[in-house]
């Protein structure tokens, strides 16, 4: 016998579309704070504020909520980057799809935690349905495809030196993929000095200058030991 889903959108009283971002956004935190097998359905009804089987009405299954929280987390993502690069010069360009990555790990550190534990591992990525492991690959194709565009121009224009533009996109990408797992928000550094620092970082892999980097002032040395 085939199971039906409830006939009654989720109990909170709100409409569907926002009742299911609302799930989404429940079940991006758990499962980054706890694992997929440590996230129960009770757990994530009871994180958004209905009942277990209101989830049903708009996902089959914990791995149907656990695949479309890592493709919303992956498409915010996408869609922050792009919003943030505005301007025509490459090294304008790429510091502010720099920045805009370390800002969304830094400010929506546990969905980062997510994608880190999942998506940014090949193994548990290879495990995952063909049809969804297809979707998360190509919103990851088209960031990294994008900021290589990015650092080919500078080159193209004696703005950037470096030598293969494969292993330089990849190894820019990884300086910022983990920032959210030392980041301590207590700490002496705020996410805009953590911004600053690793767009200045970047720029210097690619070859460059941070911009008014001659005349910038120098921070006092920070206590090293403190997270």
């Amino acid at each position: 016998m085939t199971a039906t889903r409830p006939t009654a959108v989720a109990d909170d009283g709100g409409d569907a579309p926002e009742s299911k971002a609302r799930i989404l956004r429940s079940a991006q935190v758990l499962f980054a704070r706890n694992g997929y097998d440590g996230t129960s359905l009770k757990a994530i009804a009871q994180h958004v504020g209905v009942s277990t089987p209101a989830l049903y009405w708009h996902f089959r299954s914990k791995d149907e909520i656990y695949l479309a929280a890592l493709e919303r987390m992956l498409v915010d993502f996408v869609e922050v980057v792009r919003e943030a690069v505005h301007s025509s010069e490459p090294l304008a360009r790429f510091r502010e799809a720099v920045s805009a990555h370390i800002r969304f790990q830094l400010e929506r550190r546990e969905e980062a935690g997510l994608y880190a534990q999942t998506v940014g591992m090949r193994r548990l990525t290879a495990d995952l349905p063909k049809q969804h492991r297809e979707t998360l690959v190509a919103l990851q194709r088209s960031y990294v495809d994008e900021l290589r565009d990015i650092l080919r121009s500078g080159r193209d224009d004696g703005t950037f030196s470096f030598t293969d533009v494969r292993a330089t996109v990849f190894a820019v990408v990884t300086l910022c993929e983990y920032v959210h797992t030392w980041y301590n928000p207590s700490g002496p550094l705020s996410v805009d000095d953590v911004v600053r620092q690793y767009a200045d970082l970047a720029t210097r892999m690619v070859g460059a200058c941070p911009e008014g980097s001659a005349a910038r002032t120098q921070p006092p040395v920070q206590n090293e030991g403190e997270w």
